[in-house]
């Protein structure tokens, strides 16, 4: 999956899913540089009380692979915090007068003409309940809202706020000259900024990428132990998977703050070739092992015919399945996934019997 076209589809996606007009974004530049996503998307380092792009905490659950959850970079977070000082902001977050007397002295009077609506960007009273929340002995810090470029909506601003709020960025929307704009300044309880938030489709890929689809390794029967558990010529080989959860269906949640994203991928079966025939079992007879007695409509099985002379260790037996993929997520967004394959080859040795077979057991 290329993260480009994940990235850009997620970008489309937010940019169409607000059509509201007379809504626009926080004047950037007034109160923030622009934030720039890596190309690795998830191996950013945590700031000093808030979050670097990529440093996204994601809980999971399902049938994951604990080999990709460690390997597999975690999604890149939409928009997350960042103390002000981050910013440039030559002052201390923690002090509320002095984040006020800043505000007011160093960048209100910047906020004139076609600025002036960045001055929506923060809910003025919230300095006032900062200063009281100090003094009752609370904990605080500002902190100032940065969004990801890579997948910043597209529009303009007006629309980009709509689309950033819909997805859960900022605290609220606050009036403005012509409009409404995206309130990206506030303070929290230091060390309790709200989390990130990550797009739910890439989320979703996130738990496709590391979810654990097991190999389809085969057993058969029979298996002749005078001839190096060999199979036999035109005799029906039975087949079946090693691991039950090669096929059939497979499902990993992965979370990211309140947002959560649950990906389903299933198998309708197992693909089986060799230089000596091939077959299509379902998931149901891919996963019933050889017993005395069953029945073979119930199994998957293949007729080899011909030996397998010539073929070190066997015939080489490939088994494939085929996974196709959907996602749900908490905000109801949902789709289809990209299909996925697995396959692994097993070596069976064929022999000729020089006798009846109809005996084998």
């Amino acid at each position: 999956m290329g993260e480009t076209s994940t990235l850009g589809r997620a970008a489309r996606r937010l940019a169409t899913a607000v059509g509201a007009a007379g809504v626009a974004l926080a004047t950037a530049a007034a109160l923030a540089p622009p934030a720039h996503a890596g190309a690795g998307g998830g191996q950013g380092e945590a700031t000093d009380g808030g979050y670097g792009v990529g440093a996204v905490s994601v809980s999971v659950s399902g049938d994951y692979s604990p080999g990709l959850r460690a390997s597999v970079p975690a999604p890149p977070p939409l928009c997350w915090w960042e103390p002000v000082t981050l910013l440039g902001w030559q002052v201390d977050p923690s002090d509320p007068e002095a984040v006020k007397k800043y505000y007011d002295e160093e960048m209100r009077p910047w906020l004139t003409g076609h600025a002036s609506a960045g001055q929506a960007a923060v809910d003025y009273d919230r300095f006032a309940a900062a200063i009281a929340a100090v003094a009752a002995g609370r904990d605080i810090t500002w902190y100032s809202l940065r969004i990801n470029d890579a997948l910043r909506p597209g529009g303009d601003g007006y629309q980009q706020a709509a689309a950033l709020h819909a997805a859960g960025c900022g605290t609220g929307l606050n009036p403005a000259p012509g409009g409404l704009l995206l309130e990206t300044m506030n303070w929290f309880e230091t060390g309790n900024a709200p989390e990130p938030v990550v797009d739910p489709e890439i989320l979703a890929e996130y738990a496709y990428e590391v979810m654990d689809l097991v190999d389809p390794t085969l057993d058969w029967n029979p298996k002749i132990g005078e001839v190096g558990n060999a199979s036999l010529v035109n005799l029906p080989t039975w087949l079946w998977v090693d691991d039950e959860a090669s096929v059939g269906v497979r499902t990993v949640t992965a979370s990211v703050g309140a947002v959560s994203a649950t990906v389903t991928a299933r198998t309708d079966g197992v693909s089986i070739t060799s230089p000596a025939g091939t077959t299509e079992c379902s998931a149901d007879q891919a996963r019933t092992a050889y017993s005395a007695g069953a029945s073979e409509a119930s199994a998957c099985t293949l007729t080899f015919d011909r030996a397998s002379w010539g073929y070190g260790g066997g015939f080489p037996v490939e088994a494939s399945t085929t996974w196709q993929a959907t996602w749900t997520s908490s905000t109801g967004e949902g789709g289809q996934l990209d299909a996925r394959s697995a396959g692994e080859t097993t070596y069976v040795p064929v022999a000729e019997s020089q006798s009846l077979v109809t005996a084998v057991d």
